[in-house]
């Protein structure tokens, strides 16, 4: 199954629930991000935690997740895919990651509606 991908924006001070002025949508459609106008935006999250044993082993590069954000901006848990991933450790790390977050929900005609992103964890020794 091909799934349209598309990286997240950036964070405004108005991240909450209500970002839409509406109501989130009953139904269980997730739309892709050709049929929506906006990304979701990420506006909190726990610290990323780079493994230990990755970075000494010299492990770095992008884990690339498909994730379905819900109506309320919370990650389905139960959705994430790994796309691409250099370490399994990474992956791990990043799919934790990835379930902490919150984002300013995804609008269509002014309600909250579920939709299908792609996320990119960078994991850089350096840093």
């Amino acid at each position: 199954m091909l799934v349209p991908l598309a990286t997240f924006g950036t964070a405004t001070a108005s991240g909450h629930s209500t970002f839409c002025g509406g109501m989130a949508l009953s139904d269980s459609t997730v739309y892709d991000t050709t049929q929506v106008t906006e990304r979701p935006v990420l506006y909190d999250a726990q610290p990323l935690h780079y493994p230990a044993k990755a970075r000494a082993r010299g492990v770095e590069g992008r884990v690339l997740l498909a994730v379905t954000i819900n109506a309320d901006g919370r990650p389905d848990t139960q959705s994430i895919e790994t796309i691409s991933s250099p370490d399994s450790a990474l992956t791990d790390a990043a799919a934790r990651w990835v379930r902490s977050a919150k984002f300013e929900p995804v609008c269509r005609a002014g309600s909250a509606v579920r939709v299908r992103v792609g996320i990119p964890v960078d994991f850089k020794r350096g840093l």
